[in-house]
């Protein structure tokens, strides 16, 4: 809807902030609140008496270039902080340049011309060395070695493992599902979305996971099952919280999706947990507080991946299953010992039935599907089919298959 030309000031910010965030297939969440926060600081800049304008400025003068000169001067003060306390504390050159991105959308949605400064190169950041983040890997090596771990350090060995691993952004593994990982726990499917690109432009790339990830995955599955049991409800986020919270005014219960807000502040609380407790060990290197220097310097080695499956290709690959699940399933029935050929080959034949599916975007559940209808119902025939069945415990109580008692919901 466009913006009323009748609105001025802060109310013609608000405004233009509403309908770009309305513009779903080009504005991220992120972006989004990226987007308030600039109307809203426009709007108290107006306030100020070093600013040229007031409340009852027009579309075309809020976006001259003295006025968002004088705006950004302001803003990289500190002046215009929503809070007391962070007043007088500078801004960053980033938060410089979110400003003028988000200038450019609130003037596009005003159907105005706006007269920017020019933005300048990004500071190219330097990668993490090798050596070091071979170290950063040993440090939640022996995380995960502990039995004694917290919940918290659980998940942040599992966010950890796996930002190394496939340098995913905080939104990209906020975005991850239970769906993302492939059955064997092996890989992981990760919705590309680069600063700056609309949501039509992500990407879907499959990376194999380590030994280390695995592990941690499947520590992490099971202690989130253990929460999801005393949670009403049911989420197919892979990252989810671990106590309630909030969220603004609004009450937020445990086991939520995480944020990327929120996955920051957790990884961060974990991290300093973590490194207070492991301090003085011998071999211990203390872990990053900010999960940027996980993925500075990854390149994964990744294959590509339809971001829907193809209507065609799901038919016969689900068909593969079942024809691959009811040959397995009469071996197993026969009786046959495990380690023979025959056995080896339908286990081996069906896992990969199971992985190219996966790989199509086929649904956990479409696939356990057809291998119940073909004879594999139990876990220990499902382990044999390539399932882990940490991650299967996941997907029941995704699914509902598996909710909460009301004596374990208190």
């Amino acid at each position: 809807m466009p913006v009323d030309r009748d609105l001025k000031g802060p109310y013609l910010l608000r405004a233009a902030a509403a309908e770009v965030c309305s513009w779903e297939e080009e504005i991220s969440e992120a972006r989004g609140r990226q987007v308030r926060w600039v109307a809203g600081e426009y709007g108290r800049a107006l306030a100020h008496a070093d600013h040229p304008l007031d409340s009852d400025a027009e579309a075309r003068t809020l976006f001259r270039r003295a006025s968002v000169d004088a705006y950004l001067d302001l803003a990289a003060r500190g002046e215009l902080r929503a809070r007391a306390a962070d007043k007088k504390r500078a801004s960053t050159d980033n938060s410089r340049q979110t400003r003028i991105e988000v200038l450019a959308l609130l003037a596009k949605a005003a159907g105005v011309y706006a007269d920017l400064p020019p933005q300048p190169d990004p500071a190219r950041k330097q990668p993490v060395p090798r050596r070091a983040r071979s170290l950063l890997r040993t440090s939640l090596e022996e995380v995960a070695d502990r039995a004694d771990a917290l919940p918290g350090q659980i998940r942040m060995l599992a966010i950890g493992a796996t930002a190394v691993d496939t340098g995913a952004r905080s939104g990209e593994l906020c975005a991850c599902r239970i769906e993302d990982l492939a059955p064997s726990l092996e890989e992981i499917r990760i919705v590309r979305r680069p600063q700056g690109w609309s949501k039509d432009e992500a990407y879907v790339e499959l990376i194999a996971l380590s030994g280390l990830s695995r592990i941690a995955l499947r520590r992490w599955l099971v202690e989130r099952h253990a929460l999801m049991e005393r949670v009403q409800g049911a989420t197919t986020a892979l990252w989810v919280g671990l106590r309630a919270n909030h969220r603004g005014e609004y009450p937020v219960p445990p086991g939520t999706p995480l944020e990327p807000r929120g996955l920051f502040r957790a990884w961060t609380r974990a991290v300093e947990q973590t490194n207070d407790k492991m301090a003085g060990e011998p071999s211990w290197v203390p872990l990053p507080a900010r999960m940027e220097q996980l993925r500075r310097g990854v390149s994964p080695k990744a294959s590509m991946a339809p971001r829907q499956p193809d209507a065609e290709q799901a038919v016969a690959l689900l068909d593969d299953v079942a024809e691959c699940g009811r040959t397995l399933a009469q071996v197993r029935r026969s009786g046959e010992p495990e380690d023979t050929t025959t056995a080896l080959e339908a286990r081996l034949a069906c896992r990969k039935a199971v992985q190219a599916a996966w790989a199509e975007g086929i649904e956990h559940v479409m696939q356990l599907s057809a291998l119940t209808e073909a004879g594999l119902a139990g876990a220990a025939d499902l382990a044999a089919a390539g399932w882990d069945p940490a991650l299967l415990a996941a997907i029941e109580r995704a699914a509902g298959w598996g909710r909460p008692s009301k004596a374990k919901a208190v």
